[in-house]
């Protein structure tokens, strides 16, 4: 017999439980830094709010789809394309930080490339699962991903390493899902040597960065600082924190300490405790999905939520191993809890159509 699922309200409970763990730690994060800066130690928070309330109307507005539309291969290259126009459009706002990431749109800053990763996910699952009869046709399979290059290039020239790199990860682990043969993986790998290099070699700063990876001490001074930090304020929260507030090192000690390094702070404030409870939602995250993905009824609809759910668990693990320097220093927020607009409403348009996929699976009972 087979039943309509219903709505995955664990994977709704857990998104929200983040969300409002992120409005928690944001503010407790920028109270003082807002409080100097702008006058408002609710500044940073009621921005928060802002994208936070777009989220969650194009977060029910996805969940609710009484048509899985994100499936309709209209409105993927439509995404695509707007994804392209975007990421071009970066280089005519200026610099920000010394890189072209971010446009303005109605006085808030957004960041394309965050949108970029939901476009990418689309089309691959969409290419993979059903316009590509064999992903083992290399001529085809490099064909049908000229967008997803241009993509990358773009992203590459901003320049945004971390996504970069993030969005390719996706693209091994989507073509691995979809069936490429393992002796195929060998050869991307010999590839993206020389690139890796060449990314290096242009970009001396990126050297310097993991230098400072492999020994923050002897840099400390400079690219070895935020790691430092990050793990100082990490090993001072024991095993249940300095009490939510109460962190020293987002006194101007840790930078980005509401975005790019939320996690240490989390684990200042909250200790051990507090950080595994984080770590264990995005696990649950990752079942959820995993168990979405696998009833979702078309390889299409499979290829999409495994993309999805692996783009946001993926993005956490970086973030947590950047947090405990077992990882190079990389711009790469928490879904759902960094401070960050884009961030925000591309993690809750994700949950929102793993959500409706969830809605739109069916189970097979054998005996029922």
């Amino acid at each position: 017999m087979v039943k309509d699922s219903k709505v995955d309200k664990i994977l709704i409970s857990i998104t929200a439980l983040l969300t409002f763990f992120g409005l928690i730690m944001i503010y407790s994060s920028t109270m003082i830094l807002a409080k100097e800066k702008y006058g408002d130690s609710f500044f940073f928070l009621k921005k928060h709010l802002v994208w936070l309330a777009v989220g969650f109307i194009l977060f029910a507005f996805i969940a609710l789809l009484r048509s899985p539309i994100y499936l309709d291969h209209r409105l993927v290259f439509v995404v695509v394309f707007i994804a392209i126009v975007t990421l071009i459009l970066v280089f005519f706002a200026g610099k920000i930080n010394n890189s072209y990431r971010w446009i303005k749109v109605l006085g808030f800053s957004v960041q394309p490339s965050e949108f970029s990763k939901i476009a990418i996910v689309l089309y691959l699952a969409y290419i993979l699962g059903k316009k590509l009869d064999d992903v083992n046709n290399i001529g085809k399979l490099l064909l049908y991903l000229i967008p997803f290059f241009i993509i990358e290039i773009l992203i590459l020239k901003e320049p945004d390493v971390g996504s970069f790199l993030l969005i390719f990860i996706i693209l091994i682990f989507m073509l691995f899902a979809a069936g490429l043969k393992i002796r195929f993986f060998f050869s991307i790998a010999l590839f993206m040597g020389p690139v890796l290099y060449l990314i290096v070699k242009m970009n001396p700063e990126k050297m310097k960065r993991i230098l400072a990876f492999l020994n923050p001490e002897e840099h400390f001074a400079t690219y070895g600082f935020q790691t430092i930090q990050s793990i100082y304020a990490i090993g001072s929260g024991g095993l249940f924190g300095q009490g939510l507030g109460n962190s020293t090192q987002k006194l101007y000690f840790l930078p980005y300490a509401y975005s790019d390094f939320i996690f240490s702070i989390i684990g200042e404030e909250l200790g051990l405790f507090g950080a595994l409870t984080v770590v264990v939602l995005f696990f649950v995250f990752l079942l959820r999905g995993l168990n979405i993905a696998k009833l979702s009824g078309s390889k299409q609809t499979y290829l999409l939520v495994m993309g999805l759910t692996f783009l946001v668990v993926l993005q956490a693990m970086i973030h947590f191993s950047v947090a405990l320097g077992l990882f190079p220093t990389k711009g790469i927020p928490l879904p759902f809890i960094s401070n960050g607009g884009s961030s925000l409403l591309s993690s809750l348009i994700i949950a929102g159509i793993i959500v409706n996929v969830s809605r739109h699976r069916r189970m097979v009972f054998v005996n029922d």
